[in-house]
């Protein structure tokens, strides 16, 4: 084997003797071995690079691996949480169904209970809807025919507007005043004697099982009260699919039918049976109720009033004064009022003494009281009174109350049912042609004084804002303190809703 001297001059080496050798013959050798050395390093130094950027793809798959997972992780999770969602939801709707099904059925159920023990109510006013004359004539059998005449038209109206109804009870009930409407009726010519009516009531309630023609008593206001509160009842029950209201125009219906016509739903459950013309008062209804008559059933107009009948001292009396008006026991015309002649009352007539019947009356003219005077007199001077209303701090009127009247006189006030606005008005203002409220009470100036204080415990309809100085009607709770939101009446109190905790205190007066 050959040695080569490292240190010899002529030992050529790749790494130690790089340089090119200028002396040798073209410098062949020598070039041709540095190029060759110069290409392997750049070699080395591409592979470098190379992967150098081998390794940084690497790291951008791995990144994008990962990036890839993480999404698919996401993803997953959010599908897991989707699919739970969507087990519960469907679970959710699966109970929901069945509810429903259930609500249902259930509803199904309580439809066909109602249905099944559906009925129409039939409330009348007896006081104003009064049978025909040949209906009442006939006492008995008339009434039989008045019941069965009135299922018919019930039974038709059915056919009409409730035709999805099967065979539905008619449940009619009848207030009135038995005593006075017969007595009218008798002083009228309607019936030949009080009996017939009576007779007539009879035989109505012996022809229909569910009609019931019911005495209200001899209080005025109870026939409009029964009537409310069995309306009320009525409209209320599930089973009660129309409320057929005959009724008079009266300020107690007028608030009734505006409270009910607020619900759209109830409202379409009432019928307003015509007789009569409907007054002004109901016939704003007509725009919202329905409406029904009954043909030959009811009277189409008005009763007159009365004639009234003098009894005992009192014919005396007019015996001597014959031209004198004659006030009715039961009520004031238009008429009477607008005559010339004063009316006479029962207070006056009996405050004079009956002249002797043997004895003519003497032509020769004496003194008399205002009341007797000939209407040609001079009526005495009056001066001009300035008419008030006191207010409060919110312009609500205020009326006067006097607390020193014991409860005990008007508690006895009240039991001689006068009529209210005969007394404290005027006998011209009480146009009820059937007032059944005495007008001949010879009342004195300390009972018109506790007259008015129960006038005060009936609501004015207008309520505070009412702007009539001679208003006789209540515009707040007489039992109400004015730093209380009520009475010890609660709900039931008829100023219950805006007659309470009102500001007494005086701070302007009205002039009117």
């Amino acid at each position: 084997m050959a040695r080569y001297d490292p240190f010899s001059p002529t030992f050529d080496h790749p790494l130690m003797n790089s340089s090119p050798d200028y002396a040798s013959r073209n410098g062949s050798f020598r070039s041709s071995r540095a190029i060759g050395d110069l290409g392997a390093i750049t070699g080395q130094i591409s592979f470098r690079e190379r992967h150098k950027r081998l390794r940084n793809l690497e790291e951008d798959k791995n990144q994008l691996i990962e990036d890839l997972m993480y999404q698919l992780e996401t993803a997953q999770n959010q599908f897991d949480r989707l699919q739970l969602d969507h087990s519960r939801e469907t679970q959710y709707n699966r109970e929901g169904q069945l509810r429903e099904q259930a609500l249902r059925d259930q509803l199904s159920a309580v439809k066909l209970v109602m249905d099944r023990n559906s009925f129409i109510s039939v409330l009348l006013d007896g006081d104003n809807m009064v049978f025909t004359k040949e209906l009442l004539s006939r006492g008995e059998d008339g009434g039989k025919e008045a019941a069965n005449m009135i299922f018919d038209n019930v039974t038709a109206f059915i056919a009409e507007h409730l035709h999805h109804l099967d065979s539905p009870k008619i449940v009619t009930k009848i207030y009135a005043n038995f005593k006075t409407l017969s007595e009218h009726l008798a002083k009228l010519k309607v019936v030949e004697k009080q009996a017939v009516f009576d007779e007539f009531v009879r035989g109505m309630n012996s022809a229909q099982l569910l009609l019931d023609f019911v005495d209200a008593g001899t209080q005025p206001e109870s026939t409009r009260e029964k009537v409310t509160d069995q309306f009320k009842v009525s409209l209320y029950d599930c089973h009660c699919h129309q409320v057929i209201l005959g009724c008079s125009s009266n300020r107690q219906y007028t608030r009734l039918l505006e409270e009910t016509i607020k619900d759209p739903y109830v409202s379409n459950h009432i019928t307003l049976l015509e007789a009569a013309p409907l007054d002004r008062d109901l016939a704003i209804f007509k725009e919202t109720l329905k409406t029904t008559k009954f043909e030959n059933v009811f009277r189409t107009t008005k009763l007159a009033a009365a004639p009234a009948m003098p009894k005992g001292p009192l014919q005396a009396v007019t015996a001597t004064l014959p031209a004198l008006a004659r006030v009715e026991s039961n009520g004031t015309t238009g008429t009477a009022s607008s005559s010339s002649t004063p009316a006479v009352t029962w207070a006056l007539l009996t405050a004079q003494p009956t002249p002797p019947a043997s004895k003519p009356p003497s032509t020769t003219r004496t003194s008399t009281p205002n009341s007797l005077k000939s209407p040609d007199a001079a009526p005495p001077a009056t001066k001009p009174s300035t008419r008030t209303i006191d207010r409060n701090r919110h312009g609500q009127r205020i009326d006067k109350v006097d607390n020193s009247i014991p409860n005990h006189e008007i508690q006895r006030i009240k039991k001689l049912k006068l009529c209210n606005i005969f007394y404290l008005q005027g006998s011209s203002y009480c146009t009820t042609n059937n007032c059944s409220h005495s007008h001949t009470y010879p009342l004195s100036k300390a009972e018109r004084n506790v007259l008015r204080e129960v006038a005060r415990m009936t609501p004015c309809y207008y309520k505070m804002d009412c702007s009539d100085p001679e208003c006789i009607y209540g515009h707040r709770c007489p039992q109400n303190k004015p730093d209380e939101n009520g009475c010890w009446y609660g709900e039931d109190c008829r100023f219950y809703g805006w007659g309470h905790a009102i500001d007494t205190r005086v701070v302007k007066t009205t002039k009117v």
